[in-house]
């Protein structure tokens, strides 16, 4: 049994310490874990337990006395051991086909999915398990049933202090790693993530794990600051430089000299600001108007959660500027791409918001038989909901359920929560890696053809169960939501029908597509970046990922005017001729034809 100072909650660990290198990618076939995401003691939130036999094709049993939960990156912890789980436990089995059968037989512990009750056993496919299988067990508890990643060495390490990201789950583990390797070296770094991901926390952990923590720390919001005042802002003015300007203004680089300028919403600067942008970027100085060039020290990072490529490749914004702010990259998952992760935070966000209204006595460990404040069936539906807002939505949702039941003896779903549960998620959101390319079926009945050694006899009852829900259909390499099509680009032709009408090809995850098939695909479609998406099975924004990835590929802004001039000479102003021998789509180099002034 652990102490409770050996099991600090994953919310209280060191932002930095901890990781010695990077993780591997991890798949159903690999490791799989079962994740507490609520349990009635809430220090229990967090624990995992590996299953090690699921990955061997055998099976891994759940009951009140196993298996032994503990705190990633530590081996002593505990079982479940709530009164209400039976001792006979629940069978987890591996099937042939990746994914994993329940089977209740023999127990007495009650078992839901999706506010369902399980009765018999049940078939996981291996995609539902890449999601993440959440599993509602005993009334009292939730789990999630999911892949883990595997560390080469081995965490550790001293603690330092609290940290504001929370998490220790694949995906923060390795932004954790990618912060401590590239804090202190100077670098620019671009670091790109959905709205409410954290990115703003990322770049402090940056900050504050470099050797100008005790420097300062400067927010710009580039895009609530108007276009015509964005220059002034960023690098300052001098007294009677503008209208107005009665007394000098510093800059926001100024005022960070000798720290870090994090400069969010990079992707609304306007094209005047980027220029001046790249120049600083460049050479380390910055004029202000009305006075002379100075030289000064300041690390600057950038945050996104626009497709800067496709702006790039539409003309609003430049691609040395996007070069030199992407020194290194670190991009934060969603939070459905961390789904053991909402566990850790939703108990962090009740406890903090508790305290605000003076009710932090509702998270005491109700005894046996009392009923829990904090239900076990809304966890589940917290944890179920892929929240396009990420953390700062999943926050906002915490407070509402709070402030709606004060003074309440159990937490009850305010009218906007359960509109907001009960709607499908909003399509056009970034792709992530686990992230599912194809519709989810409903959970399968446990003795398909196949699935199972023919010796089993289990009898399936999964007709009880509700549809899966759809999975999201973005790929798995991580790309940004496509930002609005500026008003003077012209909109990507039209990708035309297959032949016979034929249906696209079947989804897959980018990181299937080799850099031999992208070539080919662009090359068979004229460089149309929707043609070639639709032909190998991925979406558009994730064929400027791709060719971001291979060198050998460049975007649809790539070529120099000087080397556009040369092939429109030797081709006589055949833009289709240009386009094969540039590599870029037709559409495109007609755009940067006129603009050079050919046409």
């Amino acid at each position: 049994m652990t102490s409770e100072a050996e099991r600090k909650s994953a919310l209280e660990r060191s932002t930095l310490t901890g990781l010695s290198l990077p993780i591997e990618a991890a798949t159903p076939a690999g490791r799989l874990a079962l994740t507490i995401l609520h349990h009635p003691q809430l220090e229990r939130v967090g624990d995992r337990a590996l299953l090690p036999a699921l990955a061997a094709g055998g099976q891994a049993s759940l009951s009140r006395a196993e298996p032994i939960f503990a705190p990633p990156g530590q081996a002593l912890g505990a079982p479940l051991g709530d009164p209400h789980l039976s001792r006979k436990p629940i069978h987890l089995l591996a099937t042939r086909d990746g994914g994993i059968e329940i089977d209740l037989a023999g127990s007495s512990t009650a078992v839901a999915v999706r506010g369902k009750s399980l009765q018999g056993a049940a078939h996981f496919s291996a995609a539902q398990v890449r999601r993440g299988v959440i599993l509602e067990v005993g009334h009292r508890i939730v789990l999630l049933l999911h892949a883990v990643a595997a560390f080469q060495g081995t965490p550790g390490g001293a603690l330092d202090k609290p940290r504001e990201i929370a998490g220790e789950s694949d995906g923060i583990r390795q932004v954790l790693w990618e912060v401590r390797s590239v804090a202190d070296l100077g670098m620019p770094v671009l670091i790109r993530g959905e709205t409410g991901s954290g990115k703003e926390l990322v770049a402090r952990a940056l900050h504050q794990a470099s050797p100008r923590r005790d420097h300062p720390f400067v927010t710009v919001n580039l895009g609530a600051i108007a276009p015509s005042l964005a220059t002034a802002e960023l690098f300052g003015a001098e007294r009677g430089a503008h209208s107005g300007a009665t007394r000098r203004q510093p800059g926001y680089v100024e005022q960070a000299r000798g720290g870090t300028l994090f400069l969010d919403e990079i992707g609304e600067a306007p094209i005047e600001l980027q220029v001046a942008l790249l120049r600083f970027l460049e050479t380390g100085e910055v004029q202000s108007l009305g006075a002379q060039i100075r030289k000064m020290d300041v690390r600057v990072l950038a945050a996104t959660d626009a497709d800067l490529e496709a702006k790039v490749a539409a003309g609003a914004f430049r691609a040395p500027l996007l070069n030199r702010l992407s020194a290194y990259e670190i991009s934060i998952p969603p939070l459905r791409a961390r789904r053991d992760d909402i566990g850790r935070l939703l108990a962090r966000f009740f406890r903090e918001e508790l305290e605000g209204v003076g009710e932090s006595h509702r998270l005491r460990p109700p005894s046996p038989e009392d009923k829990p404040w904090l239900p076990a069936s809304l966890i589940a539906r917290l944890a179920e909901h892929d929240w396009p807002g990420n953390i700062r939505q999943l926050r906002n949702v915490v407070r509402q359920l709070v402030i709606g039941s004060r003074g309440r003896d159990r937490l009850e779903l305010t009218p906007a929560v359960e509109r907001l549960l009960a709607d499908p998620t909003p399509s056009g959101r970034a792709a992530w890696p686990g992230d599912d390319a194809r519709p989810l079926g409903p959970l399968e009945a446990a003795d398909r053809p196949g699935d199972r050694d023919s010796t089993s006899s289990l009898t399936p009852s999964s007709s009880s169960l509700p549809p899966e829900p759809a999975a999201p259909s973005e790929p798995s390499v991580p790309s940004e939501p496509s930002a609005p099509s500026e008003p003077s680009a012209p909109s990507e032709p039209a990708v035309p029908s297959e032949p016979g009408g034929a249906p696209r090809a079947p989804r897959r995850a980018p990181a299937e597509v080799s850099e031999d098939e992208l070539a080919a695909a662009l090359r068979a479609n004229r460089w149309n970046i929707s043609a070639a998406a639709k032909q190998l099975g991925v979406p558009r924004p994730s064929i400027y990922m791709l060719m971001k990835r291979y060198e050998g590929s460049r975007g649809a802004s790539a070529p120099a005017p000087e080397e556009i001039l040369r092939v429109y000479r030797e081709c006589g102003g055949d833009l289709e001729r240009m386009a094969a021998q540039l590599e870029i789509a037709e559409w495109s180099l007609a755009q940067r034809v006129r603009k050079l002034g050919l046409q």
